[in-house]
């Protein structure tokens, strides 16, 4: 996960010149010492993917939100804006009772563990396997109602970052069954019109999905 730091300021730089965007706010905080990182890793007892822990030794979190300022994007709802909002690593591993899944509702989703709250509803997250190790690809959550793989692992995901540039609920565009839905709609026909060198071929589920 190398130069992650410098693409995620290209990233910002970019918005900024961009004439149909609003950039509303944007932190790149810096990363935790290498020491800190591998002890939080330790006390979590968790293995995590590939590309993780190279990730927060460059990135300790980031945050960026803009608005579209074309009349013709957007609907009263926030289907204008663009949010990424990824959690420092120590609170990605710490305790999510309550907020992801809660003890002894119809739906725990208990091995959630967010990443990108890219919207305050729904995130990116690590989605743990029967033996507690995280999974290697990504997966989509609406809080305590839906969980679906993105298809994509979380090299893949920090490369489409940029591309996607955080665009409301742009992550279920990845995932296999919400193709009809409302934001994924929304996404195929305000991105072009915002971003000019929108390509359609890389938000699509895997086929194997």
């Amino acid at each position: 996960m190398s130069k992650a730091r410098h693409r995620l300021d290209s990233l910002v730089a970019e918005l900024r010149e961009n004439p149909r965007v609003e950039l509303l706010d944007h932190t790149l905080a810096e990363p935790l010492p290498a020491d800190r990182i591998s002890r939080v890793i330790e006390e979590s007892g968790t293995r995590l993917p590939a590309g993780v822990a190279e990730f927060y030794r460059e990135v300790g979190a980031f945050r960026l939100e803009w608005r579209c300022t074309v009349p013709e994007v957007g609907k009263g709802d926030r289907s204008d804006h663009g949010l990424i909002d990824i959690l420092p690593l120590d609170k990605v591993l710490g305790d999510w009772s309550g907020v992801t899944w809660f003890p002894g509702g119809e739906q725990e989703f208990r091995p959630v563990a967010p990443f990108d709250f890219f919207t305050p509803e729904a995130c990116v997250a690590f989605e743990r396997d029967d033996d507690g190790a995280f999974k290697d690809q990504l997966s989509y959550h609406y809080f305590g109602e839906e969980l679906a793989s993105t298809g994509r692992t979380f090299a893949e995901y920090v490369d489409l970052l940029a591309a996607s540039r955080g665009y409301w609920y742009w992550p279920k565009t990845l995932c296999a069954g919400y193709e009809d839905s409302a934001e994924v709609a929304d996404f195929r026909r305000n991105m072009p019109l915002i971003f000019p060198d929108y390509d359609d071929a890389l938000f699509r589920p895997r086929p194997e999905q």
